[in-house]
C-alpha cells in the first residue's frame, strides 16, 4: 500500500491521541513513544497495523470488559511491559486506565475512556481496502466447510412444495450425528430430548400463528440488488429471462410472471413466448467488509427473488399482527440498541451474536420448525434456490448443491433466520425458567431478535447454548456478552448505560475521486459528535479550501449534507435572495444520482412494473422520458435553501 495512506493513518491516530490527551495530559509523553512504535511497525506491516492488528487488540479489550481479566494469547502488538504484568507496551498508559498490573479490571473506569480506547483500536477496522486473495480464499473455504457440516435436506426440498405430508412427522428430535463421512441417527434421552421436544412443540405453535400464505394476496416486487441471470445494467427484471419449474405449484407463471391474464400464455407455450421454464442457480460474490476477509453474498435468479419478496412481505405482515411483533421488528434496530443500553446497567440481559448465522441455518431445521404451516413451508421450498455457482475460488466446487436454507442475498434469509432464532430463544426460556408451555407468551416478551442479534435473559444462556449446539448452530463467544457491564447489539455498544460505540474512518479524501467527499464528511461528523475534534479536523484538512467553503455548517440533528455543529446552519459561501420563492439561498455542494439513458423497454413488462411499484408523479415523468436514475454519486454545486432542520 502506498506510503501516503500509511502516513494518513498515522496522522489520524496521532490526532485521536491528541483528543485523548486533552482529558489525560499525563499520557502525552507515553503517546509520543507509542507513535514512534507505530511508525516503526508500519514500515514493515504497512496499513495492516491499523486495519488488522489494532482491531484485534480491540476485541481483546471488549472480551476483557466481559471477563474482568486482561488475557492475551500471542496477538500482534500485545507484547507486555515486562514479565510481571500483562499490560501491553503499546498504549500502556491507556491500558492502565482500565487494568491493574495483575490484569484485573478496575471498578471505577469511565465509559468516556472506554469509548476513547475503542475508537483508538477500531478507528480503521472497516477502512475501505481490498483484502488479500488468501483472505478471500479462506472465507470461501469456510463457506463450503460450514455447509458440508450441516445435515442434508430431505427430498422434498428438491420438489415444488406440492407434497409435504411426510414432513409433518419429522422432528428436531431426529438429530443426526456426522460419523465416518456419513450422518447417522443419534439416540437422545434425558435433558436434551426434553429440550428438543419443547422446541418442536413451540415451533409448531408459533409457525401456525403466521396463518395461511396465499400468493394472490401478497405483494410482489423486485429489490435493488443484482440477480444471477441478468448482467448488471442490462436486461429488464420485469421481463423474466426464465421461470423456475419448481415455482409452478405455488407461484404459477400465468399468475405471477405477467401483468394480466390476457398476456398469459398456456403452459405448453412458455418456451415460444420467451419465458423458458428452467431452474437457475445463485452466484457467489465477495463484497468488501474488512481486510480480515470479505462478506460472501449470493445473487438470486430473478424469478426466485421476485417470489421471495412476496413471502417476505407476508412474513412481515404476519409478524406485526401477532405477539411475535413484540420481539421482532425489521424496521427498528434501535429497540435492540435501547435494550443493550439498559442491560449494560442491570446486567439482567445478555446480548448474543451467532457465528455464520445464515450459513448454519439448515433446511433440516427450517422444515421442522415450520412443519405445522404447510402453506408457508411450501412457499419456502418453491422459491428457494438449490444450487450456487462459485467463480471466486477455483479450488472449491464451481457448482454446489446447498444444505443451508439460503445464503445472504436471498430475500428470505433475514426474516426466516429471525423467526427460527426467536423460536429457539423462547424454547430455551421455557426450559431454563421451568415455565409451563401454555405460558410461552410471557416468556416470549423477554426476547428481542433482529437477524442474528439476540437479546435474552442471562439465566437462559446455558440452555440456549446447548440448544443451538444440538441444532447445528454456533454462538460467537467473542461477540456475546453475559457477565460484565459491556453489551453490544445492532451497532450499539454500551457500558453502564452509556453508548461507547467507536468513531470510525472509512476513507480519506482523494481529490481525484470527488465521490470520497461525502464519506469523509460523514466520518468527520461522526468523530466530532463523539468528542474527537482534532481527528475530525485532520480528516477534513486535505480538502481544498475552494471545496471546503462550499460545505455548509448544519445542526447536529440535521439530515442535510454539511459539517455538524451545535450552533445551527451557517455558510461562508455566497448567498442570494430568491424573489420568486422569497427565501435566502446559498451556493453549496450537492450530491445527486447520476442519470443516464437506458434502453426503453416496450412490452407488457412495463405494465407489470407500473402495477408493482406504483410510481410517483416524479417517477412517471422519468418513465415517460425513458430516463432512469442510477445510484452513482455525482457532486455538483448550486443554490440551496437554508435547511429547515
Amino acid at each position: 500500500m502506498n506510503k501516503g495512506l500509511v502516513g494518513s493513518l498515522i496522522g489520524l491516530t496521532q490526532s485521536i491521541l491528541a483528543d485523548i490527551s486533552e482529558y489525560h495530559p499525563h499520557l502525552q509523553k507515553g503517546f509520543k513513544r507509542d507513535l514512534l512504535r507505530l511508525e516503526s511497525l508500519s514500515s514493515n506491516h504497512k496499513e495492516k497495523v491499523f486495519t488488522l492488528f489494532m482491531p484485534a487488540l480491540g476485541k481483546i479489550f471488549d472480551q476483557s470488559l466481559e471477563s474482568g481479566v486482561l488475557v492475551f494469547s500471542g496477538e500482534p502488538l500485545s507484547r507486555s511491559v515486562n514479565r510481571r504484568t500483562t499490560i501491553p507496551r503499546l498504549f500502556q498508559g491507556m491500558w492502565r486506565l482500565f487494568f491493574d498490573d495483575s490484569g484485573c479490571l478496575k471498578q471505577d473506569i469511565s465509559p468516556d475512556d472506554i469509548r476513547s480506547m475503542r475508537t483508538l483500536m477500531y478507528a480503521f477496522k472497516k477502512y475501505r481496502l481490498e483484502c488479500s486473495p488468501s483472505a478471500t480464499m479462506k472465507v470461501v473455504e469456510e463457506y463450503y466447510d460450514v455447509d458440508q457440516a450441516l445435515p442434508p435436506p430431505s427430498q422434498e426440498w428438491d420438489g415444488s412444495g406440492d407434497n409435504l405430508s411426510s414432513m409433518r412427522s419429522r422432528s428436531v428430535l431426529d438429530r443426526l450425528t456426522y460419523m465416518g463421512g456419513l450422518f447417522r441417527q443419534e439416540s437422545l434421552d434425558g435433558e436434551d430430548a426434553w429440550l428438543l421436544s419443547v422446541t418442536q412443540r413451540l415451533g409448531d405453535r408459533i409457525s401456525s400463528l403466521l396463518g395461511e400464505f396465499n400468493p394472490l394476496q401478497s405483494r410482489f416486487r423486485h429489490g435493488p440488488g443484482a440477480v444471477s441471470d441478468l448482467k448488471s445494467g442490462r436486461g429488464f427484471k420485469y421481463s423474466f429471462p426464465e421461470w423456475g419449474p419448481r415455482l409452478q405449484h405455488v407461484f404459477p407463471a400465468s399468475e405471477f410472471a405477467f401483468a394480466n391474464l390476457s398476456e398469459a400464455v398456456n403452459t405448453d407455450d412458455y418456451e415460444a413466448s420467451g419465458l423458458p421454464l428452467r431452474e437457475g442457480a445463485s452466484y457467489l460474490y465477495a463484497v468488501p467488509k474488512t481486510q480480515k476477509g470479505p462478506r460472501l453474498i449470493a445473487s438470486e435468479p430473478t424469478c426466485n427473488q421476485w417470489c421471495q419478496q412476496s413471502v417476505r412481505s407476508f412474513l412481515n405482515d404476519a409478524i406485526r399482527s401477532s405477539i411475535i411483533g413484540e420481539s421482532i421488528d425489521f424496521g427498528r434496530q434501535d429497540l435492540s440498541g435501547s435494550l443493550a443500553l439498559a442491560a449494560s446497567v442491570d446486567k439482567s440481559l445478555a446480548t448474543v451474536d451467532l457465528s455464520s448465522a445464515s450459513d448454519r441455518l439448515s433446511c433440516w431445521l427450517v422444515e421442522r420448525l415450520f412443519r405445522a404451516n404447510s402453506s408457508v413451508l411450501a412457499a419456502f421450498i418453491a422459491c428457494r434456490t438449490r444450487y450456487i455457482v462459485n467463480d471466486i475460488d477455483k479450488k472449491s466446487p464451481k457448482l454446489h448443491k446447498l444444505r443451508k436454507f439460503a445464503s445472504m442475498g436471498s430475500a428470505l434469509t433475514f426474516p426466516v433466520q429471525s423467526l427460527s432464532f426467536y423460536i429457539l430463544c423462547v424454547s430455551a426460556g421455557l426450559v431454563a425458567s421451568g415455565a409451563q408451555e401454555r405460558d410461552w407468551e410471557s416468556i416470549a416478551r423477554q426476547v428481542r431478535v433482529y437477524g442474528d442479534d439476540l437479546i435474552v435473559p442471562v439465566l437462559w444462556m446455558p440452555v440456549l447454548e446447548k440448544l443451538f449446539t444440538l441444532l447445528y448452530l454456533k454462538i460467537n463467544s467473542s461477540k456475546t456478552f453475559v457477565k460484565g457491564n459491556f453489551r453490544e447489539s445492532c451497532g450499539t455498544d454500551a457500558y453502564k448505560g452509556v453508548n461507547v460505540s467507536p468513531g470510525q474512518v472509512l476513507e480519506v479524501f482523494d481529490e481525484s475521486n470527488i465521490g470520497t467527499l461525502q464519506g469523509v464528511v460523514d466520518c468527520s461528523n461522526n468523530l466530532f459528535l463523539k468528542g474527537f475534534r482534532n481527528a475530525s479536523n485532520y480528516l477534513l484538512s486535505p480538502i481544498p479550501s475552494a471545496i471546503r467553503k462550499l460545505i455548509p455548517w448544519v445542526s447536529s440533528e440535521s439530515d442535510s449534507f454539511g459539517l455538524k455543529t451545535g450552533s445551527g446552519f451557517h455558510s461562508t459561501a455566497r448567498k442570494r435572495w430568491n424573489n420568486d420563492l422569497h427565501r435566502w439561498e446559498y451556493m453549496a455542494l450537492r450530491f445527486r444520482a447520476k442519470r443516464s439513458s437506458t434502453k426503453r423497454h416496450e412490452s407488457f413488462a412495463n405494465l407489470l412494473q407500473f402495477f408493482t411499484e406504483d410510481p410517483t408523479l416524479t417517477e412517471l415523468a422519468l418513465w415517460e422520458s425513458g430516463v432512469f436514475a442510477k445510484p452513482v454519486a455525482v457532486v455538483g454545486r448550486g443554490w440551496s435553501a437554508l435547511p429547515l432542520k
